[in-house]
């Protein structure tokens, strides 16, 4: 009788060791300093040298770099440690590596599948082909193959790599959270405040909230001098807020929401967020009065906050 041999796992402790082409470094930093065997050199279509210098050439990678959001970054730097890691199972020599063949990458997604899911395979294969194109090497893999091959890994990732679809926020969720905020409390009133201006400006979390209680950036995180006011093409009143910059805009956007009826209005619940929590004009948007002093309002502690008060309503407390 014959026995089908198990998989072997492909994420070991075989991982590059640092070196020239694999140095030290985060994730975020990968696709710029792993460097592939085969540099580009700087030769025009007609293969002659273009007299240009390192720190020309240089210049370029860090430029293309910037054509990327730092969590992209990240992403496709993890990705590409994850083919390197296979690479250095199957013995792949550097040079094979980039440029990579259709059959070497597509190997590498098949072995892959059934792992994870079919949009973090998506995210290992652009990350191989921005590792080539970051460094102006060609690419050259069949995309016809390499689209079924990654239609065949959505069909075939664990149940256990999607989440359930969660119910969409409503009016009358954001109701049912408000009866169950005191938005005396300066956390609570800039949750609130938060919230409404998340939900009526369409906008995502991320870009209200601070990563971290270190991470505000003047440069990137809206403050609460970052508001005006301003009348829309309809006569109608609006409050707008510039977002410094996003996943889509770099640049950044402007983003608005009119006064709404009910405690739902996003104009009484950042009014009484400004009363309660008094942030300066500088200070990041939804800052907080905490007892050790203001704080900015992080993601972690925005969801926190809202999965406490959604719980107090399922109890019905």
């Amino acid at each position: 009788m014959t026995t089908t041999a198990q998989p072997r796992p492909y994420l070991t402790s075989l991982t590059p060791l640092p070196s020239a082409l694999h140095p030290h470094c985060l994730a975020r930093d990968h696709l710029q300093f792993g460097y592939p065997s085969l540099l580009s050199h700087c030769m025009d279509h007609t293969g002659c040298l273009v007299p240009l210098t390192d720190s020309d050439i240089d210049r370029i990678l860090v430029v293309i770099t910037h054509s990327h959001a730092p969590n992209t970054h990240e992403c496709y730097g993890s990705g590409l440690l994850v083919f390197h890691v296979f690479c250095n199972l199957r013995n792949i020599p550097e040079s094979q590596r980039c440029l990579a063949s259709s059959i070497l990458v597509l190997s590498f997604l098949a072995v892959c599948t059934g792992m994870h899911s079919g949009k973090t395979l998506e995210s290992y294969f652009y990350s191989i082909r921005a590792w080539h194109l970051l460094h102006s090497l060609p690419w050259s893999i069949d995309q016809a193959q390499a689209s079924l091959t990654l239609e065949g890994a959505k069909s075939l990732a664990p149940l256990s790599s999607s989440h359930t679809k969660h119910t969409p926020f409503t009016v009358a969720l954001l109701l049912a959270l408000c009866s169950n905020l005191d938005l005396s409390m300066p956390l609570h009133a800039a949750v609130y405040a938060c919230l409404t201006t998340s939900f009526f400006t369409i906008a995502q979390t991320g870009e209200f909230t601070v990563p971290s209680l270190k991470g505000f950036d003047h440069q990137k995180h809206i403050t609460v001098g970052d508001i005006h006011h301003n009348v829309d093409r309809h006569g109608f009143n609006v409050t707008v807020f510039h977002l410094l910059r996003t996943k889509m805009s770099p640049i950044g956007e402007d983003v608005y929401w009119a006064t709404q009826s009910g405690l739902v209005d996003p104009l009484a619940a950042l009014t009484n967020h400004l009363h309660v929590n008094n942030p300066s004009t500088s200070d990041a948007l939804f800052s907080w009065r905490h007892v050790l002093g203001l704080r900015v309002l992080t993601r972690s502690t925005f969801l926190k906050c809202l999965k406490e008060a959604i719980l107090t309503w399922d109890r019905g407390i």
